[in-house]
C-alpha cells in the first residue's frame, strides 16, 4: 500500500549581485528530498529485494542502501560478496529486529525515524550490524536521555541489554538507577528473576536504597528460596554480601522468624547475629582492635528507615524553596543529631547539632541527599550528592538546586528527597601486649 507522498512548493529563486551582475540562486533541496524519499514507496526502480529471516520481503535500491551503510555498499560493490549481483538478498537479523527493518530502511530513503522505548534495542542491533553511524549515535543519545524515564523493571531489563550489546555508558546509568531504587525492585517480581552475577553487584553497593539490612537480607533469602539455591558455594557468595552488623538485636533476636529459616541460611544467620550484639554492646574501639570497621560489611548503605534519616516532600517549590527539619540517626551505639535549614540566597545548610562520639576522633559524618524525579505519578530516585559534615559547622549544600534542575526533579512545583545521615569510622590502632 502506498502512502501519500509529501507535496513541495517551490520558492521564487533568490537574487544575488555576482560581479556586479544580478544572479538567481535555486534552491530545491526540499523537492528534491522528497523526490528521493518516493523512491521508497515506488516499487518499479527497484533493483533488489531483500528477505528477512525467510519472513519478510523489502524491495529497496542499491544505490540507496549503499550510500545509507558501508556495509551495504560492500555487499553490492562485488568482490567476494556473492550479493552483489543477486536480485533476491537473504538477510539474517536478531528475531527483535524483524518488525523493524521497514522503518529501518526507510530511514535510508527519508533520513526520519521515530526513536523509542520498543525499537530502541532492535535499532542499536541494526545499527551497529550496518555501521548507520549517525542513526546510532542518535540511538545512543536517546537511551542516555531516557534510561530513568520508565520504571524500574524497564531500567532492568536496559541494563541486561546496553550489556548484551556493550554500551557500557547505557550499562553504568541503568545499573546506578536500579541501585538507587533497590526498595521498589526489592519487593517485585523482578527482584526474583534476577541472574546471580546481577544480584551479587547490587549487593556490593554502598547506594542500594533498602528500607534497612534485615529487609534486605528477608529478601536475598525470597531469592534463594525461589531459584532453590542449595549449593554451599552459591549461598556463601550471596550471604557475605549481607551486612548483618548493621542489623539491630531485635531484628535478629527473633526465635520464630529464625526457625522459619532454611536450615542452610540459618547457620549464617545465626552465625552472624553474635557480631551484631557485640557491635550494639561493645565501644567501638574495641569492635576496631578486631574488624576493620571501614570494610563494606559496616558501611551504611541507603537504608530509607527512620534509624538513619528522614524524608521530605517540598510543595510550593520554586516560591519558598524551604527545607527545615532535624532528624536524628542511629548506628551501633553512636546517636548523632542533624539540622539543615535554608540560607536566604536559595541554598541549604547542614549542621550536626550532636554526636555522641564527639571526642573520639576516629569517625566522620556525611549526608547524602538522594534526589527522585516523578515518573507516571511515582518518586524515583535518581541521583545523589554527598557532602562531609564536620562537627558544629555550618556546611552549604552547594550544587543541590543545580542537579535538582538537570535531573527534572521538580514535578509540578514538588520537590521529593530523602536524607541520610551517615557515620564512617577510620583505622583503630592494634593494642600491643
Amino acid at each position: 500500500m502506498k502512502k501519500n507522498r509529501t507535496v513541495v512548493k517551490t520558492e521564487p529563486c533568490s537574487e544575488e549581485q555576482v560581479g556586479g551582475e544580478t544572479s538567481c540562486v535555486v534552491e530545491h533541496r526540499d523537492e528534491l528530498v522528497a523526490k528521493f524519499s518516493d523512491l521508497y514507496w515506488n516499487e518499479d526502480f527497484s533493483d533488489v529485494e531483500l528477505v528477512i529471516n525467510e519472513t519478510q520481503r523489502l524491495k529497496a535500491h542499491r544505490m540507496v542502501l549503499a550510500l545509507g551503510s558501508d556495509v551495504f555498499r560492500q555487499m553490492f560493490s562485488g568482490g567476494s560478496w556473492r550479493e552483489a549481483e543477486e536480485k533476491e538478498v537473504a538477510l539474517t537479523e536478531d528475531e527483535s529486529c524483524v518488525e523493524h527493518m521497514d522503518a529501518f530502511l526507510q530511514y535510508f530513503y527519508t533520513g526520519t525515524i521515530s526513536i523509542h522505548a520498543e525499537n530502541l534495542f532492535p535499532l542499536l542491533i541494526l545499527t551497529d550490524k550496518y555501521n548507520v553511524k549517525a542513526l546510532r549515535q542518535c540511538c545512543k543519545q536517546f537511551a542516555l536521555q531516557n534510561f530513568n524515564a520508565g520504571s524500574v523493571g524497564r531500567a532492568l531489563a536496559w541494563w541486561r541489554n546496553a550489556e548484551r550489546l556493550g554500551f557500557q555508558e547505557l550499562e553504568r546509568a541503568c545499573r546506578r538507577f536500579v541501585t538507587l531504587n533497590g526498595l521498589v525492585l526489592a519487593v517485585s517480581s523482578d527482584w526474583l528473576s534476577l541472574e546471580l552475577e546481577r544480584l551479587l553487584v547490587l549487593l556490593q553497593s554502598d547506594n542500594l536504597q533498602v528500607e534497612n539490612e534485615f529487609q534486605l537480607f528477608h529478601a536475598v533469602k525470597r531469592w534463594l528460596l525461589h531459584n532453590e539455591v542449595k549449593e554451599n558455594g552459591v549461598l556463601e557468595r550471596v550471604l557475605e554480601h549481607v551486612r548483618f552488623p548493621l542489623m539491630s538485636p531485635l531484628e535478629v533476636y527473633n526465635a520464630s522468624y529464625t526457625d522459619m529459616l532454611p536450615a542452610c541460611v540459618r547457620d549464617t544467620f545465626l552465625a552472624e547475629s553474635a557480631l551484631t550484639y557485640k557491635v550494639n554492646s561493645l565501644p567501638m574501639e574495641a569492635i576496631g582492635l578486631t574488624h576493620d570497621l571501614q570494610a563494606p560489611r559496616f558501611s551504611m548503605r541507603m537504608y530509607t528507615s527512620a534509624n538513619f534519616g528522614c524524608s521530605r516532600k517540598i510543595e510550593g517549590f520554586y516560591s519558598a524553596q524551604s527545607l527545615s527539619t532535624d532528624f536524628t540517626t542511629m548506628l551501633f551505639q553512636s546517636k548523632t543529631t542533624w539540622k539543615i535549614y535554608p540560607r536566604f540566597n536559595s541554598s541549604w545548610i547542614c549542621r550536626i547539632e550532636e554526636c555522641s562520639l564527639l571526642n573520639d576522633g576516629n569517625h566522620e559524618h556525611q549526608l547524602c541527599v538522594l534526589m527522585y524525579r516523578n515518573v507516571a505519578d511515582t518518586w524515583l530516585a535518581c541521583d545523589y550528592e554527598t557532602y562531609l559534615i564536620p562537627h558544629y559547622q555550618d556546611v552549604n549544600l552547594e550544587g543541590l538546586f543545580e542537579k535538582f534542575e538537570t535531573n527534572k526533579c521538580v514535578h509540578n512545583n514538588t520537590l521529593f528527597v530523602h536524607l541520610f545521615g551517615k557515620t564512617r569510622w577510620g583505622k583503630f590502632a592494634v593494642e600491643l601486649p
